[in-house]
């Protein structure tokens, strides 16, 4: 009797004290991620179960993202669709490690995809820190005989209900447990490792050894924020974009016998893209008035609606800005087959908010590595992704300007801000041009258009995308 009585005072003590860890995560406005993984599935949502009870449930979500709904896309694409906002919690049943020990104990993982595969888990981590996420992880450990009997007994419990799979077998099994071991050290972020727990037959000893740890990483993450440091870009690679010029022409002629062929192929391709279940990513930015818009119309003008879908990227919602900037572009990757055409993107945290100042020095500059990073895993899981900058000149700007402002249909595409934007066009070029020299990969390469005319700028994209898609296909 007193070793219970111990055991629910400290059981009620650690009660207070998440809770608590909770109010000052949310008075500073951080997320926190709780990750419970580890060979014993059973114990991890009986664990999920007890911190709902524990933490404020209002401001809490759990969740145990279905691998199947990840089909064709990157592997990490549902845990990006859970990253919690500001000041809210999200527990995590059924992880990306457990799950990548899993994939190599099967085969089906090995070598350089696994190595790319741990590295991406490193990232992934790394970027949730930086940004302000807690990024607290649990590895329950249940020893091959007693995990057998446990699940044997909760199979049979008709009230529990629990339905044994081959994956809880074989995570069971001794030589995945040395597996899981060896990835946990080499899949962990820089200062975010596992917290093992040990579990067995007493639940509420094992649930309080695993809150504890928790209480602790949280209390750590509500002191200070993690600051990935990253170098600042120097200076600008010279006439990146200036080699765009002199800026050629089509006559009218040219332009529709071009653009007629150009889109029934583009149509073909991505027709049979869509049947072979390739996706696409295809990303359009360029200065105010450059005619991204103009060539998005072009470029689906004989396209399935229902295989394609165009993203215009306004400035983040509320919710939106609640979460790592690259959560509201994860939330859009598209299925398999699919077409998404980004009207401007991800880059924003690299152009508009470096120039003007929204995000912090050391934000927008280790930003460079993440995109690349975002990219690499579309990439891995087969998608072509193709990016777009179109490019004018000042002066043609400026002429673009003055025609919007006097034709009644295009008058409401100008506003104040278009001007502003304007005053400061070194600098918004000096951002692209690091951008470009940055995130120029041959898995996700940038294609400059020169587009002081719009019928050859238009024809060029087209172009750049077909070439992309038929590279892919044939």
């Amino acid at each position: 009797m007193a070793t219970r009585s111990v055991l629910e005072r400290s059981r009620s003590a650690l009660h207070l004290r998440l809770l608590a860890a909770q109010r000052r995560l949310a008075a500073k406005q951080y997320g926190a991620i709780i990750v419970i993984g580890g060979n014993d599935r059973l114990a991890a949502s009986e664990l999920a179960n007890q911190l709902t009870e524990w933490f404020d449930a209002r401001t809490v979500r759990v969740c145990a993202p279905d691998a199947a709904s990840a089909e064709g896309r990157p592997f990490l694409w549902p845990y990006w669709q859970e990253v919690p906002a500001k000041g809210r919690m999200t527990i995590v049943v059924g992880d990306w490690l457990t799950r990548t020990t899993l994939e190599v104990a099967r085969d089906e993982l090995s070598g350089d995809p696994l190595r790319a595969r741990l590295k991406s888990l490193r990232t992934f981590e790394e970027l949730l820190a930086a940004d302000g996420t807690s990024v607290v992880k649990i590895w329950l450990e249940t020893p091959e005989k007693s995990l057998r009997r446990r699940l044997s007994e909760a199979e049979d419990t008709d009230a529990e209900g629990w339905v044994v799979s081959p994956d809880d077998l074989l995570l069971a099994k001794k030589s995945s447990l040395n597996l899981a071991r060896e990835l946990r050290a080499q899949g962990s972020g820089k200062n975010l490792p596992w917290k093992v727990v040990i579990g067995g037959a007493e639940t509420k000893l094992r649930d309080l050894h695993a809150g504890l740890a928790i209480a602790a990483q949280l209390g750590q993450a509500s002191r200070r924020r993690a600051a990935a440091k990253a170098k600042k870009p120097g200076s600008r690679p010279r006439g990146l974009l200036e080699s765009a010029a002199p800026h050629p022409t089509l006559d009218k002629k040219a332009y529709g016998q071009q653009m007629a062929k150009l889109q029934v192929r583009l149509g073909r391709l991505t027709r049979l893209a869509y049947t072979q279940g390739l996706s696409t990513v295809v990303v359009l930015e360029g200065p105010d008035a450059a005619g991204k818009g103009g060539a998005i119309r072009r470029l689906c003008g004989l396209l399935d609606a229902a295989h394609y879908q165009v993203y215009p990227t306004p400035a983040p919602t509320p919710e939106e800005k609640a979460r790592h900037y690259l959560w509201r572009f994860w939330n859009k990757v598209p299925a398999p087959g699919r077409l998404a055409v980004f009207d401007r993107s991800w880059f924003g945290r690299v152009m508009v908010e470096r120039v003007e100042g929204f995000a912090q020095d050391a934000e927008w500059a280790r930003a460079y590595a993440e995109i690349n990073d975002f990219e690499a895993r579309l990439a891995e899981a087969g998608m072509v992704v193709l990016k777009v900058w179109i490019n004018i000149s000042k002066e043609e700007q400026l002429r673009r300007f003055h025609a919007r402002e006097d034709s009644p249909h295009k008058r409401h595409k100008m506003t104040a801000e278009d001007y502003r934007n304007r005053k400061k066009w070194d600098a918004n070029l000096r951002a692209a041009e690091d951008m470009i020299a940055r995130t120029d990969t041959p898995h996700a390469p940038w294609v400059v258009v020169s587009a002081d005319d719009k019928r050859y700028a238009r024809v060029a994209t087209l172009k750049a995308v077909c070439r992309a898609l038929s590279d892919r296909l044939d």
